[in-house]
């Protein structure tokens, strides 16, 4: 079988590494320090699923030529295997007399019945003498984690920016000899979400067809992205203790806030209304925390507003619904997305008011932007006011609700040609201003020239009577 090419481009050196350039500059520094005999934490790195979590830790023990001693999801992670395989791995050094780091992937993977597990990877981490790297999706989804986080430095790995992953596509294609369509290597980027590893995926998939076309990369679809949530939302609607809602948390391609979107969009869909009114009295009392954290500043109390929003929320059902529902995509997003442009607009109209009038962009959209809005409807109040805040064709299009471009385009030029004549009349007023200064310093300078000649005529009198 054909390389995949996840393994065959896999990053060589600190800068192929695609995207997080603040994450992979910390983990170097901290190699470094490993590097210098200086004793550093575990480093803890978490974030969405594709992110190159693994990649950048196996990346940092080929820079520093380190042995990689890694457990994943796999491995029987009970006490006694960590404690016998990753116990000696993190004492001493390798037989070739460099170090090992020591990589446990996906921790958050911790399932009930790996009795221990957490305990004594938290020993290990605690007593380590070579470098550690752990790697998780969400490093607050489950309550065994408490036990690793204090022995850890924390390090999130965002989404990857699309422009990131179409850049390293076109190199990919330029190495393997592919033609190619720039803009559908920037769509299959964008489809990809941010998940680098599933990109390169479907671009090898897509070049076994020949030229990569953007209507290859649209029948392609969108990586069962889609289906992937359904699933997730299935199993935590379905879920019958707090440990399977973290298991499918956990393996979730989407961020949590994303998720919590589902979840609240569908739970009137799965339940009847008694059991839809006690999980949104959870989900209420999920956004309270929230709410708090954003004043407090405190992050800690996530893990109970997700827990709330998540599985308190469908656990708080009094009976099991076996009936198939059609999970829908939050139309909360749906709205959002539609009325971006609107949303944009309306932003800079409450700026440019804002600026003029001295207050904020929020209070002007409160209370004077309804007020301009009913003025727009008198044709010259609307040219006035599009001259004074110098509005665009699109603001003038929004102000005026649903007319004709002839109508806006003739609201924006006559608001030109008034702005041309007010500044043609400030002008005037200027120049006007200009010329009595003028005409009063001249007057000034005259009266002055004639006072001297009044006072040498009386000098020169008074030294002939002398």
């Amino acid at each position: 079988m054909p390389e995949l090419w996840t393994e065959k481009y896999m990053p060589k050196h600190w800068s192929e590494f695609v995207g997080n350039p603040e994450a992979v500059v910390r983990v170097k520094a901290w190699a470094d320090a490993w590097q210098r005999g200086n004793k550093q934490k575990p480093l803890l790195l978490y974030g969405p699923a594709g992110n190159g979590k693994t990649t950048l830790a196996l990346l940092c023990a080929r820079e520093m030529n380190w042995q990689v001693f890694e457990l994943n999801a796999s491995d029987f992670r009970t006490k006694d295997i960590i404690e016998r395989l990753a116990g000696a791995a993190s004492q001493g050094a390798s037989f070739s007399g460099t170090r090992r780091l020591i990589l446990l992937d996906e921790v958050d993977g911790l399932q009930a019945q790996d009795r221990g597990g957490a305990g004594a990877i938290a020993r290990i981490l605690k007593e380590t003498s070579n470098p550690v790297i752990l790697t998780a999706n969400d490093v607050y989804a489950d309550k065994k984690l408490a036990v690793i986080r204090p022995y850890c430095e924390l390090l999130k790995l965002k989404r990857v920016n699309a422009l990131s992953i179409a850049k390293r596509l076109c190199e990919i294609c330029a190495k393997e000899g592919i033609a190619f369509e720039k803009e559908a290597l920037v769509l299959l980027a964008k489809r990809s979400e941010g998940d680098v590893r599933a990109a390169i995926l479907d671009l090898q998939t897509l070049a076994t067809e020949g030229k990569i076309t953007t209507r290859e990369v649209e029948t392609l679809g969108y990586r069962e992205r889609e289906q992937n949530i359904f699933t997730i939302v299935a199993k935590i609607m379905r879920a019958k203790n707090f440990a399977q809602v973290h298991s499918a948390r956990a393996r979730a391609d989407v961020d949590d806030e994303l998720l919590l979107a589902w979840i609240e969009e569908n739970i009137p869909l799965q339940f009847d209304a008694e059991d839809t009114a006690k999980a949104f009295d959870y989900i209420s009392k999920g956004d309270m925390y929230e709410g708090r954290i954003m004043k407090r500043q405190y992050f800690g109390l996530r893990r109970y507003s997700y827990d709330l929003m998540t599985a308190c929320a469908v656990l708080s059902r009094s009976k099991e619904y076996h009936r198939f529902v059609r999970y829908q995509f939050p139309t909360i997003l749906k709205t959002l997305h539609a009325s971006m442009q609107a949303r944009s607009v309306r932003k800079s109209i409450c700026s440019k008011i804002g600026k003029r009038i001295n207050e904020s962009a929020k209070s002007v959209a409160a209370y004077e932007l309804p007020l301009v809005q009913m003025l727009f409807s008198d044709k010259n109040k609307a040219i006035a006011l599009t001259a004074l805040f110098d509005f665009d064709e699109n603001e003038v299009a929004f102000l005026l609700g649903k007319v004709s471009d002839k109508k806006v385009q003739e609201v924006k030029e006559q608001a030109e040609h008034l702005k041309h004549k007010l500044i043609a009349a400030k002008m005037k007023v200027l120049r006007d201003k200009h010329a009595t200064k003028d005409a009063k310093k001249k007057q000034k300078a005259k009266k002055e020239k004639t006072l001297a000649k009044k006072r040498s005529i009386k000098g020169s009198g008074q030294t002939k009577l002398a």
